[in-house]
């Protein structure tokens, strides 16, 4: 007893072998050393019926399953019970394999199945031919044709016996063969059919719930009944079915329940109700529902509780280091605005200076208490006035030298001062030249550039302050994010106040006593309060201490529930476990999360100094590329210098090209009229080919016909010899026969007979005189095909001379392209542009000209394969109207 209760696909099961299984040893095909001749007798039953399978086992006692032994009662829950216990011990040891695995043994076993059907449905056939070659060659044997007269047979009858000999033997043999082969087929499908019902018994004594035994208890229970055997109520999840079960088993099929049914994730239902076997088991029921129920109500405001502190930690976090961003980037746009009008004030001191007549009315710097960051367009298009007003001073003061110097003297200060300023934003910036170093335009040419590089940081600071104001848009998000919680948790404790007052009502109304829990906790709450980040903060404080008051209500439950499982020989500690399992694995999150804020700290870090790294990259290449920009140019002059020199040889190549695309042009049509010459031959040699077909097929139904008229006579004549004997015999009958009458009727049969002797050999004369005509047809068409065969061979022939033409004009070509290029001379650099044009060209042509010999090759090979496939089709033809082919082989 395996526990496999069906039988397998195509009746292989442990009552029922293959033919001539298990007896002598393998051979390589899996056949023994039992003969062909008793694999197709033990087929023989088989194919008679046509391979149908026995029908199943059928009980009529087992309503839901009947294709089961009629000795077993599936209704008998003992007998299933023990068939199950039997069945699991069984198939625990067998392997268990993966879903790829069962598909490819899945996959081999529908290959070996549609292999065997096909080596039936052959065997089948053969079958018949070798039956009828049987009764054939029975029909020749001299021991069965006997007649009133005796046994008579000539060498016609030899002949036809030993071809029919011939063909009986050769069936026979074609019939072995393919036993053979069914039977190895079979063999080879029994491993992954065992190996795919083992695999269905394994994972089915895997999911198997087996007996759960409960400990014993001392005594009587208070009611009185004892504890009975539970062995049919409950099972366990294993892989050894026969151990006790587990509460914490889960059931997968439950994955795929209604959410409405309450039974995701639980343990199925037991189909028999457990009986009751406590009058307190109700009442821990209920206990313990209120304990889970407290239990998940902690939990969650726990969590409630500590999201919230983190979110307010966070959000404060981020508030306090925009607020610091925010005042850094404050001080140094105003620290930049007072830079500025200090240095605007001293270049309006000095433009008065120039001239203290004509620009005592220059314009006053830009003042105001403003934002920080408003005035600093205002400060720069001062500079830049400024700046335009002293170059066209210097201009109209380039004649006065002791002016210039003090001019100068002053710049100098002045790019002093803007160095100072610079210093704070750039330490490594330039120093201004000196009075001795350069004069006046010196002076103004690197107070240009410092303005330039001002410029810059107060644009950057600008898109400091554009961000800033967006970290402030920012921080208004958080507070209203703040405000949106502080709603939700009014809103919340409101509705929790209104509940419990209206179940302290209703507990009223119905005349029971009010609950502690509805008389206790949130009368200090204040729903209406404000929201303030104190108030907030305070909120959290107290949803804190709610949480550590719950923790510990759920301590005292917990001692509660603790001795009412003792009083009930119960046990949580597998929960306990798992609780604990759960912070552990909470814990190793955190960890896990604070290595990944650390890796993160890191990779930032890595950022800032690839950001610096790159700064100083651009710093160094800005140097470089003014240098390497004027290399470029004078390159590019060498380059057009060459460039204009190489034009007329360029023009000088594409006039030979133009020459030899012409000569292209000409070979192209010359490919294309030896293409359509050979189009034209395919087509013949297509048509004479179709009509060779048709007449074959005639010639063959007419050899056929000539062989059934040739079988008909042979069997007439046999029966004629067999009826009346010899034509010898015949007349001496007839010449020993003295009655007038019957010497009239023997006449009268012998001239039916000759008549219809007569009919028949005209029928056969007609035959011969068709089939003649035929082959007469069949050597014409053959001598047309051989002369488009020829004709063919020429084109091939031309073909390849116009081949061999074209290459070797491509090959002048060739050298007289590479002739031209090297006229150009070495000299002129390898990065001039018309030799690597003309160099272009050439391997473009290079590269055509070998594409169109490629095609033209195959076009070759193409046909010569038709060809081939022509002479094959044509001999075999030929060969199968060969003598000697039997009418009972088959077609």
């Amino acid at each position: 007893m395996n526990g496999i209760a069906t039988r397998k696909p195509y009746g292989y099961d442990g009552g029922r072998q293959s033919p001539a299984q298990g007896s002598g040893s393998g051979n390589g095909n899996g056949v023994g050393l039992v003969g062909g001749k008793t694999l197709v007798e033990g087929y023989r039953k088989e194919i008679l019926n046509g391979f149908d399978q026995d029908k199943p086992l059928y009980n009529p006692m087992n309503a839901e399953r009947p294709q089961s032994s009629p000795l077993v009662d599936l209704k008998d829950p003992i007998q299933v019970h023990l068939l199950t216990e039997t069945a699991l011990s069984d198939s625990r040891e067998w392997e268990i394999l993966s879903q790829e695995e069962v598909d490819d043994l899945k996959k081999q076993i529908q290959s070996l199945t549609q292999r065997i059907e096909q080596a039936r449905a052959n065997l089948a056939i053969q079958s018949k031919y070798r039956d009828a070659a049987i009764s054939m060659s029975k029909l020749y044997s001299p021991g069965k044709r006997r007649s009133l007269l005796g046994n008579r047979s000539s060498g016609g009858d030899k002949e036809a016996q030993r071809e029919a000999d011939a063909e009986r033997q050769a069936i026979e043999h074609r019939c072995e063969e393919l036993a053979a082969e069914l039977f190895s087929l079979e063999k080879r499908l029994m491993e992954p059919q065992r190996r795919l019902l083992q695999h269905t018994a394994g994972i089915l004594q895997l999911t198997h719930k087996t007996p759960k035994r409960q400990p014993p208890t001392a005594g009587l229970p208070p009611n009185g009944i004892p504890g009975s055997p539970e062995s049919m109520y409950t099972y366990s999840n294993g892989r050894n079915s026969l151990e006790p079960g587990d509460d914490a088993f889960f059931d997968d099929r439950s994955l795929y329940f209604p959410l409405e049914d309450g039974q995701f994730g639980r343990p199925r239902k037991n189909t028999l109700e457990i009986p009751q076997k406590s009058p307190i088991r109700e009442q821990t029921n209920q206990l313990r529902e209120e304990g889970d129920r407290l239990r998940d109500e902690n939990r969650s405001l726990r969590r409630e509780t500590e999201q919230l502190r983190l979110n307010n930690d966070s959000l404060n976090n981020e508030v306090d280091m925009l607020k610091a961003q925010s005042a850094d980037q404050f001080k140094l746009i105003s620290k930049t605005e007072r830079k500025l009008e200090e240095l605007n004030v001293r270049l309006r001191d000095v433009i008065i200076e120039f001239d203290p007549e004509k620009n005592s009315r220059y314009s006053r710097v830009p003042t105001g208490k403003l934002e920080p960051g408003e005035l600093l367009g205002s400060q720069l298009d001062y500079l830049a006035k400024g700046l335009k007003y002293i170059n066209d001073e210097r201009g109209l003061q380039a004649s006065s030298s002791g002016r210039d110097a003090e001019t100068v003297a002053k710049l100098e200060e002045f790019n002093g001062q803007v160095h100072g300023i610079l210093q704070t934003v750039a330490p490594d910036y330039p120093l201004p030249p000196t009075q001795m170093e350069g004069g006046l335009d010196q002076q103004l040419d690197w107070l240009e550039e410092s303005l330039r590089a001002i410029d810059s940081e107060l644009t950057r600071a600008l898109d400091n302050s554009s961000a800033t104001s967006a970290d402030r848009q920012k921080t208004e998000q958080v507070e209203t994010v703040l405000e949106g919680l502080w709603d939700i948790i009014q809103s919340g404790y409101a509705d929790i106040q209104q509940r419990k007052e209206d179940r302290r009502k209703t507990r009223l109304a119905q005349g029971l006593q009010a609950d502690e829990d509805d008389m206790s906790g949130d009368e200090s709450f204040d729903t209406s309060e404000t929201y303030s980040l104190q108030a907030f903060s305070a909120r959290v404080q107290w949803l804190y201490a709610q949480a550590t008051r719950l923790k510990e209500q759920k301590s005292v439950l917990k001692r509660q529930i603790k001795q009412q499982r003792e009083l009930n020989n119960k046990s949580d500690t597998a929960k306990d476990a798992e609780l604990q399992q759960k912070v552990d694995e909470l814990q190793q999150t955190r960890d896990l999360l604070d290595r990944t804020e650390k890796e993160a700290q890191d990779a930032q870090e890595k950022l800032v100094q690839a950001l610096a790294d790159l700064d100083m990259y651009q710093q160094s290449n800005a140097a470089n590329e003014s240098a390497a920009v004027k290399a470029a140019q004078d390159q590019l002059k060498e380059k057009n210098a060459a460039l204009a020199s190489l034009e007329t040889t360029t023009k000088e190549l594409q006039g030979k090209l133009s020459a030899v695309e012409g000569q292209l042009s000409t070979i192209d049509e010359q490919l294309r009229e030896a293409s359509e010459a050979k189009n034209a031959s395919e087509a013949a040699a297509e048509k004479l080919q179709h009509d060779v077909q048709a007449k074959e097929k005639e010639l063959e139904d007419m050899n056929v016909m000539i062989i059934e008229l040739k079988t008909e006579v042979t069997i007439a004549r046999a029966e004629l010899d067999g009826a009346y004997g010899s034509r010898a015999q015949r007349a001496a009958e007839v010449a020993a026969l003295t009655k007038g009458s019957e010497i009239t009727d023997l006449q009268g049969q012998v001239d039916k007979l000759k008549s219809e002797l007569a009919s028949t050999l005209k029928e056969f004369e007609d035959m011969t005189k068709e089939t003649i005509a035929s082959e007469k047809e069949k050597i014409e068409l053959e001598g047309r095909l051989d002369d488009a065969l020829s004709a063919k061979t020429s084109l091939e022939t031309e073909v390849r001379a116009l081949r061999e033409k074209l290459e070797a004009e491509v090959s002048r070509l060739q050298e007289q392209l590479d002739a031209e290029r090297l006229k150009v001379g070495p000299g002129q650099g390898a990065g001039s542009k018309p030799g690597a044009g003309a160099s272009m060209l050439s391997e473009q042509f290079r590269a055509t000209m070998k594409e169109e010999r490629r095609k033209f090759q195959e076009e070759l090979r193409e046909e010569q394969g038709k060809r081939r496939r022509l002479e094959d089709e044509l001999r075999a033809l030929k060969k199968a109207q060969g003598p000697g082919k039997s009418p009972l082989s088959p077609r």
